[in-house]
């Protein structure tokens, strides 16, 4: 690597990981609020909520990525053209793409990176989001407090003396239609195996319409806690469940890319005959890109609109940069 690569690329690192960083911080905000308002009916400790934004990580990184690495990379090509940096360079007989090179290489990286997260990353982590809050959802139908009357557990009506960490004491359970009353001394909620269960212990089962009565020592009553599989070997269904995923993220994905030549048209310019305007361009574009992302809803449009802002980036290029 030539001095100025490295020259661009030492330029380049504190500006990217700042606007990473800011970016990154708001993007986790609105996730926590979004988690937060998820799980309003929810009784989850602050763990488990720290758990549920570690599983949001892949999205969070994904989302601040691309953008920061476009703004950071305009940014540092107009601070160097108000320093009159370029100007020496392209005075010296550097062409302009050989002073892009650097940031094209990183583009390439990033692309990989964010092509990994979206398609490995973020679906298993998805899922496992899913699957925890299915879990917290299965457990708050079952979240019984103890002397308190008019608690359901499907069709039955249930009081419990006692209740703490899971474990019941004198445990009541009525069926209104099939005039079934259970008892039982002790009760505990745990899951196992992605069921969630709910064991009685010695107790009785009275059926008033066939009048008669049984005692047993242990009896459960499951919950089959719904949860999301994936499996990258089974490609195709794997890409079904997620595809409309993948259609709403993937242009985001080639952004560093599809927005590549943009850089220099933002950036590259003479200070004394024209105003930096970088910044504004800059996020007018990505406005523009983001919308056409999430409007579409066909996967080959995803890859499609990329190709597209790469050849009007390239087209711009060619027509603006005339060092």
């Amino acid at each position: 690597m030539d001095k100025i690569s490295k020259y661009i690329l030492k330029e380049f690192l504190p500006s990217f990981f700042t606007i990473f960083f800011i970016l990154g911080t708001i993007v986790s905000l609105i996730f926590i609020i979004s988690i937060s308002n998820m799980t309003s009916n929810i009784k989850i400790t602050f763990l488990e909520l720290f758990e549920m934004y570690l599983l949001s990580l892949p999205q969070i990184i994904f989302l601040s990525l691309s953008i920061s690495f476009f703004i950071a990379s305009v940014n540092v090509y107009s601070k160097f053209s108000e320093t009159f940096e370029l100007i020496a360079l392209f005075s010296l007989g550097f062409k302009p793409f050989k002073v892009l090179k650097p940031i094209a290489v990183l583009a390439l990286i990033f692309t990989i990176i964010n092509v990994f997260i979206l398609f490995i990353s973020i679906p298993y982590s998805k899922a496992a989001f899913n699957n925890f809050k299915a879990k917290k959802a299965q457990e708050a139908k079952f979240n019984f407090q103890s002397a308190k009357i008019s608690q359901q557990l499907g069709e039955w009506s249930l009081f419990a003396s006692s209740a703490k960490n899971k474990h019941f004491n004198k445990v009541y359970l009525f069926n209104s239609e099939k005039k079934e009353f259970i008892f039982a001394n002790e009760a505990k909620l745990y899951i196992k195996n992605r069921v969630l269960s709910f064991k009685l212990q010695n107790g009785r089962l009275y059926d008033f319409n066939k009048s008669f009565q049984i005692k047993y020592q242990n009896m459960q009553i499951n919950q089959i806690i719904p949860t999301t599989r994936l499996s990258l070997l089974n490609f195709k269904n794997y890409f079904k469940i997620n595809k409309k995923l993948f259609t709403h993220y993937l242009p985001f994905a080639l952004i560093p890319i599809a927005l590549l030549f943009f850089i220099p048209v933002f950036s590259f310019f003479h200070p004394r005959l024209h105003k930096n305007h970088s910044l504004i361009y800059s996020i007018l574009l990505l406005s523009i890109y983001i919308v056409f992302s999430f409007v579409n809803k066909k996967f080959e449009m995803a890859l499609i609109i990329p190709f597209i802002f790469l050849i009007i980036g390239g087209i711009f290029y060619k027509w603006k940069i005339k060092f």
